[in-house]
């Protein structure tokens, strides 16, 4: 007996709201579960980031394998979203994080909310089961 799709694993998407620093290094995002494959992953920023004059990036990955390659975040508007489509493999529980660069000063920290699209690649042992009224009389 096959199994139907909602028995399978289906894409979900991870996410988790942060405060981007005024420095650089590494702000913690969303937990990915281990034997997860992390299709596309990115960053909206809620609140503007800061100056124009400042030179800043952010990166979205594992720290491993960037899913979103570092990206200009100074003066980016509120509402900005952007994506990168660079796969990678989760084998054991881990977070996909925000990756600053920040030289010189005059960035404001700002919220931003940091997502991943993800699929569980373990072995899915779910089956159909089975009811008093499948049996027959």
């Amino acid at each position: 007996m096959a199994l139907s799709q909602s028995l399978k694993f289906s894409p979900i998407l991870v996410e988790k709201t942060v405060t981007l620093g005024v420095a650089s290094g590494t702000v913690v995002g969303p937990a990915v579960p281990a034997g997860c494959t992390v299709i596309s992953a990115g960053i909206e920023f809620i609140t503007a980031p800061g100056s124009a004059a400042t030179s800043s990036t952010v990166a979205i990955g594992d720290g491993t394998i960037a899913n979103l390659a570092a990206t200009d975040m100074q003066a980016q508007a509120a509402g900005t979203i952007f994506g990168g489509v660079v796969p990678s493999f989760i084998s054991t529980a881990d977070t996909i994080d925000a990756i600053q660069v920040v030289t010189g000063a005059g960035l404001v920290a700002a919220s931003a909310r940091v997502w991943a699209v993800v699929v569980d690649i373990n072995e899915c042992t779910k089956a159909a089961a089975e009811v008093d009224r499948d049996q027959l009389a």
